[in-house]
């Protein structure tokens, strides 16, 4: 079969089966062939013979239903056609252009440009007429336009083999169809060494990498540089920064923006303040030893938890002036179940903030875990109790939705519905992804939960070493199933760095 159309290097993989397509659209052609009677009845189908007409797409097995379109990217599909008098398209929805190229025999389709209202589907069909009033209507072909704006899709970064790779992006669409390294297919290039995290402001997406263009051994990649800012609709590259821009960092992992002049980095420093007017970077005095975890943007100020031996502080950067003060101290000091270790945070929907803390010293030691949630006006502190301790290991610790908070521990996820009228146990074990799929080995950087859906994902990994392209994103609502996700995508990741929502 001829080769048609090669979408990044066949980057691109599906959750159907890539034969489906060829073999509806090549079936009508055999029962055509064997059956046609009614010249002047359109006959569906990729193909058909009515009398000397005769019609038929060649389609690639790994087209795909539908076929996967980027904003102004083009497809073209080729077809094999005996007397023929005249074609014509069914049905073109506006945004969508189409083209027929009878000389060369083939049809190209070109998906909306981002900046049109345009319709997210569209399904190909001709009608083809012969002489004596012969005529086809072809099968459907399936178009979808993909665009990274959607809330209810997802993003998973991955952060790449450290040593051999650069970091990619996996867009999963609300409908669950998955465009790998979207990033690369859009631009032509590649994220940093070393992915670590991802944030969105003002249709801006910020990307930060540990290692940018030279990894941890010295080895020099190329790739878009340590941070990379693309348009949140389109996944194109606006501005990027290099290693030498941003030599002050020592292996950044975390992002945080709230404007222009303030987009917060964290390192094994603490946290630095980038002005992207003009490429300034500055220490924010009072972050030292800010611990390697997503920081938390409530109303407009950064918030990050500090630890030490019997001390727990939750800290917050306010951009207005610059300062580092501590939030809460009184009601963390104070807490009946004793707040010893903040294992992390997370913003609340009601514009507070979520704790899961240890009553140990350190996460090594056994504790008694509290899920607490800080009124940032008041100051005011409520405390639930979990039954286990949430995994910290590879930035797994929770993810929120509303007044539920999701958690791990091992391949267990449980679930806590937080009551600030309780003050016992308010979480319940959900499922184990090992006893739904022997490759489940561990968690790796994820839980999310999607905030336009509720449904939670989790990323896991066969093993470490030569097990990590064993792996599995898995889509759960746990509303309607706590066993059957809503979809798996198996392989797609390469160490995933967690999982990020376009909100």
């Amino acid at each position: 079969m001829k080769k048609l159309f090669n979408l990044n290097d066949g980057t691109m993989k599906k959750l159907f089966n890539p034969m489906s397509l060829w073999l509806a659209l090549n079936l009508s052609v055999l029962l055509c062939l064997g059956g046609c009677s009614d010249d002047n009845d359109p006959i569906g189908g990729g193909g058909g013979t009515v009398g000397e007409l005769v019609f038929d797409w060649k389609v690639e097995s790994d087209a795909g239903d539908p076929v996967l379109l980027l904003s102004d990217e083009t497809y073209v599909l080729s077809y094999h056609a005996e007397g023929v008098e005249s074609i014509s398209l069914v049905d073109v929805p506006a945004g969508w252009q189409v083209t027929v190229d009878e000389e060369a025999g083939n049809v190209t389709v070109a998906a909306p440009s981002s900046s049109v209202e345009a319709d997210k589907n569209y399904t190909l069909q001709l009608v083809v007429a012969g002489a004596d009033n012969q005529s086809i209507t072809t099968e459907g072909v399936n178009f979808y336009h993909v665009t990274f704006d959607e809330p209810e899709g997802a993003f998973v970064l991955n952060e790449g083999n450290m040593t051999t790779e650069n970091g990619s992006l996996v867009y999963i669409t609300p409908e669950g169809y998955v465009v790998d390294d979207a990033y690369k297919r859009v631009n032509g290039t590649e994220l940093g060494n070393v992915a670590q995290d991802m944030c969105f402001y003002d249709g801006k997406i910020y990307i930060i990498s540990q290692n940018g263009d030279t990894n941890a051994v010295g080895n020099s990649f190329e790739n878009d540089g340590m941070l990379v800012v693309a348009d949140a609709v389109t996944l194109k590259k606006l501005r990027s920064f290099t290693n030498e821009e941003l030599s002050q960092l020592d292996w950044p992992t975390h992002i945080a923006v709230i404007d222009e002049q303030h987009v917060y980095i964290r390192d094994n420093a603490g946290v630095w303040c980038l002005n992207m007017d003009d490429r300034s970077l500055s220490f924010v005095d009072g972050t030292e030893n800010a611990p390697k975890a997503r920081l938390a943007t409530v109303n407009n100020e950064v918030y990050f938890p500090l630890s030490g031996s019997y001390m727990a502080y939750v800290k917050k950067i306010a951009p207005s002036t610059g300062q580092v003060s501590s939030v809460g101290t009184d009601a963390i000091f104070s807490a009946s179940t004793m707040i010893n270790y903040i294992l992390g945070i997370a913003p609340a929907d009601d514009g507070n903030l979520w704790i899961i803390a240890t009553s140990a010293s350190n996460p090594d030691r056994e504790g008694m875990i509290t899920l607490n949630k800080l009124d940032l006006a008041t100051s005011e502190l409520v405390q639930n109790r979990l039954t286990e301790q949430p995994d910290n290991a590879y930035n797994c610790c929770f993810a929120a939705y509303g007044n539920t908070v999701y958690y791990a521990d091992g391949t267990l996820i449980y679930r806590a519905k937080f009551d600030a009228e309780e003050d016992g146990l308010v979480d319940e074990p959900l499922v184990d992804l090992a006893d739904l799929d022997d490759n489940v080995g561990l968690l790796y950087n994820g839980l999310g939960v999607n905030p336009s859906t509720g449904h939670v994902y989790v990323n896991t990994l066969k093993g470490l070493g030569n097990f990590f392209t064993t792996n599995a994103v898995w889509e759960f609502d746990f509303d309607v199933s706590v066993d059957t996700p809503v979809h798996k995508f198996d392989n797609y990741t390469h160490f995933p760095a967690g999982v990020f929502f376009n909100r």
